[in-house]
C-alpha cells in the first residue's frame, strides 16, 4: 500500500468476487479457519484491492467471503484504476502468499505460462522482448519453487497422456495430492511406472519365462509351484509385496492391494503353504516384510504375519533387523522407520546353519557380528549397512534400469533390497550346489546372489517385465554356468557331480579374484563386497 492510497469503508454487498481467482483457487486455503478467527477477533487489517470501474476484487476474495460469513457491515477497501485486460494478471499475481493446493499450483502455472507465452525452442537470451517476458513469468511464479513447478507439470503431462485431462481419473490424481494421500515424488514415480509399463507391453510378451538348467524363473503366481518337487529346496529368501505400499502392475487382485489386512494375510498364507511343501526339512525360510501407517497408526502387519505362520506350522527361529541409511520418510508424530524385520522360519530344529565363514572376516566395529575375535563368532540380529558395511552397487536399481533400457524396455520395479540381505541369509543356510527359491522374485536380487555363489535358483513373478529384468540382472553367463565365470583357477564341473573335497567356498572363490595375500591375513566385510562388486562388473563385461 503506497502513501497515496486512500482506504475507504465499503459495504461488502457492493463488491464482486473475482471469477478468475475463483476458477483457479476453487477451494478454501488450508489456513482459512485461522484467517477467519483473526478477522473475527481483530477485523480486516489489510484492505481489499478493488477495481474502481467494476467493483471486482483484485486481491481479497477470501477476506470478502469471511466478511460476508461474519456479517460485517463494512470492510476496508483501496480502489485501483485497472483496464479489463490487466485484471486477471494483477489479481492472480496478488496471490503469491496464499497456501495453495497442488491443483491450484497447476492452474496457476498454466495461467502464467499462457499469459507470458514463450514458444518451445525460442531463445530468450537473444531476444530482449522474450527475455522480459520470461523475467515477468519467473517473477509471477517465484512463490513456487522450480522443483515443485517441474514435478507438478510432469505429473499433469503423465496423467493427461494416461487418462485425458477432462477425465475423473485426472482429477483423482491431483485430489490424492491435495488430500495428502501421496507425495509429489511418489505420485510422479507411480505415473511414470504406469506409462512405462504401457510402453513395455509393445516389446515384452504377455508371458515370459527363463528356463535354464540352474536358473528357472516362472511367470505365474507362486501359490501353485507345481514345477518344484516337494522337499527339494534348501532355502527360501523372499520379500512379498508390502500392504498398501506399492502397485506392481499385476491387475486388480494384486497382492498387497486388498481391502482388508486379513485378506492380504490369507492370500500370503496360500503361498507360504506351498513354500512349506517344497522346502526341505532341514531348510530355512527368510521373509522380509514391513509395516505401514494407515489411519494414523501402524497396522502391526509383521506381527500378525508371524502369528499366521506359526498357526501354519512354521517355527520362528530368528528375527533380523535390516537397518537402512536411506529410509522412506515416515509422516506423522512418529520416528522415521529406518529398519525392516527379516524373519527366519524353519520346519524343525534340525536345520542347516553355518556361520563358520565369519572366522575369515573382520568386523572391527561389530556392526553385523558378535565376538568376531573369539572362537565362535555369530551374526548379530541388527544388520547395520549404514557406514558401508556390506554396501555394494551390485543390486543398484539405477544400473539395472540403464541395462534394461539398452535391451529395449523400461524397468518399473524399484522396491528391491540390497544384495547384502540375501547374501547373509544364503551364506548362513546353504551350501554350494544347493537350490534357493524366491516366490516373489521381482528382478531377482536373490537370484543374482544364488547364481554368483554357485547355487541353483528358482523364482516366481507375475509380471513378465520383471522376469525379463531378472534375465538382464543375472546376466547371460550366470544363467547357464554352474559356477561363476570369475573362478579362473578353479575347475568348473557340474554342481550335481561336484567331487567331495574339491568344492571351494564362496569366500575362497572371491579371494581367488583378489591380489595375492598372506594365508593368515583376514579380509574385512567391506573388502569382501568390493571384491564381489568387481566380480559382478567383470561378469557383465563378458556378456
Amino acid at each position: 500500500m503506497s502513501p497515496k492510497d486512500t482506504v475507504v469503508k465499503v459495504n461488502p454487498s457492493m463488491l464482486i468476487l473475482n471469477e478468475k481467482k475463483q476458477e483457479i483457487y476453487q477451494n478454501k486455503p488450508t489456513n482459512y479457519d485461522e484467517i477467519k478467527k483473526n478477522i473475527e477477533e481483530q477485523g480486516i487489517i489489510t484492505p481489499l484491492l478493488v477495481n474502481k470501474k467494476t467493483n471486482v476484487i483484485i486481491d481479497g476474495n477470501v477476506r470478502l467471503l469471511i466478511a460476508m460469513e461474519l456479517g460485517l457491515k463494512e470492510v476496508p477497501v483501496i480502489y485501483k484504476e485497472l483496464v479489463e485486460k490487466e485484471m486477471d494478471i494483477k489479481s492472480v499475481s496478488a496471490n503469491q502468499q496464499r497456501i495453495k493446493s497442488y491443483s491450484e499450483i497447476l492452474k496457476e502455472i498454466e495461467f502464467f505460462e499462457q499469459h507470458y507465452k514463450i514458444k518451445k525452442g525460442q531463445r530468450t537470451d537473444l531476444d530482449p522482448e522474450l527475455k522480459k517476458i520470461k523475467e515477468n513469468r519467473d517473477t509471477a511464479l517465484k512463490g513456487i519453487s522450480r522443483t515443485t513447478r517441474e514435478k507438478v507439470k510432469a505429473i499433469a503431462t503423465l496423467a493427461e497422456d494416461l487418462y485425458g485431462k477432462e477425465s475423473e481419473s485426472f482429477k483423482g490424481v491431483f485430489n490424492s495430492l491435495d488430500n495428502q494421500k501421496t507425495t509429489l515424488n511418489g505420485l510422479y514415480q507411480h505415473l511414470l511406472d504406469l506409462t512405462q509399463r504401457k510402453q513395455n507391453t509393445k516389446v515384452i510378451p504377455l508371458r515370459y519365462e527363463v528356463i535354464k538348467e540352474n536358473t528357472k524363473i516362472y511367470n505365474h503366481s507362486s501359490d501353485d509351484m507345481h514345477e518344484v518337487e516337494s522337499g527339494s529346496i534348501n532355502a527360501i529368501i523372499t520379500s512379498p509385496p508390502y500392504y498398501k505400499m506399492k502397485e506392481y502392475g499385476n491387475g486388480e487382485n494384486e497382492l498387497g492391494q486388498e481391502r482388508e489386512i486379513e485378506e492380504y494375510l490369507l492370500n500370503m498364507r496360500d503361498i507360504f503353504r506351498e513354500c512349506y511343501r517344497v522346502l526341505r526339512d532341514d531348510g530355512s525360510l527368510f521373509v522380509n516384510i514391513n509395516d505401514c501407517v494407515l489411519g494414523g497408526r501402524y497396522q502391526a502387519i509383521p506381527h500378525f504375519f508371524v502369528l499366521h505362520m506359526l498357526e501354519q506350522g512354521w517355527v520362528l527361529n530368528d528375527e533380523i533387523l535390516w537397518i537402512k541409511n536411506n529410509p522412506t520418510y515416515t509422516r506423522g508424530k512418529r520416528s522415521v522407520r529406518s529398519h525392516e524385520p527379516i524373519f527366519h522360519f524353519v520346519k524343525s530344529s534340525d536345520f542347516y546353519y553355518n556361520d563358520s565363514w565369519l572366522k575369515d572376516l573382520t568386523d572391527k566395529e561389530d556392526r553385523i557380528s558378535y565376538g568376531i575375535n573369539k572362537p565362535n563368532p555369530k551374526v548379530k540380529s541388527g544388520l547395520d549397512f549404514r557406514n558401508g558395511i556390506l554396501s555394494t552397487n551390485v543390486s543398484s536399481t539405477s544400473d539395472l534400469r540403464k541395462k534394461c533400457k539398452e535391451e529395449g524396455f523400461y524397468l518399473t520395479h524399484s522396491a528391491t533390497f540390497p544384495i547384502d540381505v540375501p547374501s547373509i541369509c544364503g551364506l548362513l543356510t546353504t551350501r554350494v550346489g544347493d537350490t534357493i527359491l524366491d516366490p516373489f522374485a521381482g528382478t531377482s536380487t536373490v537370484g543374482l546372489f544364488a547364481r554368483s555363489n554357485n547355487r541353483k535358483f528358482i523364482g516366481y513373478d507375475l509380471n513378465p517385465e520383471f522376469v525379463k529384468a531378472s534375465e538382464v540382472r543375472i546376466g547371460g553367463h550366470l544363467l547357464y554356468w554352474p559356477f561363476s565365470p570369475f573362478e579362473k583357477e578353479l575347475s568348473t564341473v557340474p554342481v550335481d557331480n561336484e567331487p567331495e573335497g574339491k568344492v571351494s567356498s564362496e569366500y575362497e572363490i572371491l579371494l581367488s579374484y583378489m591380489k595375492p595375500i598372506s594365508p593368515n591375513q583376514r579380509k574385512s566385510f567391506s573388502n569382501f563386497t568390493k571384491t564381489y562388486d568387481r566380480c559382478f562388473r567383470t561378469i557383465q563385461k563378458m556378456r
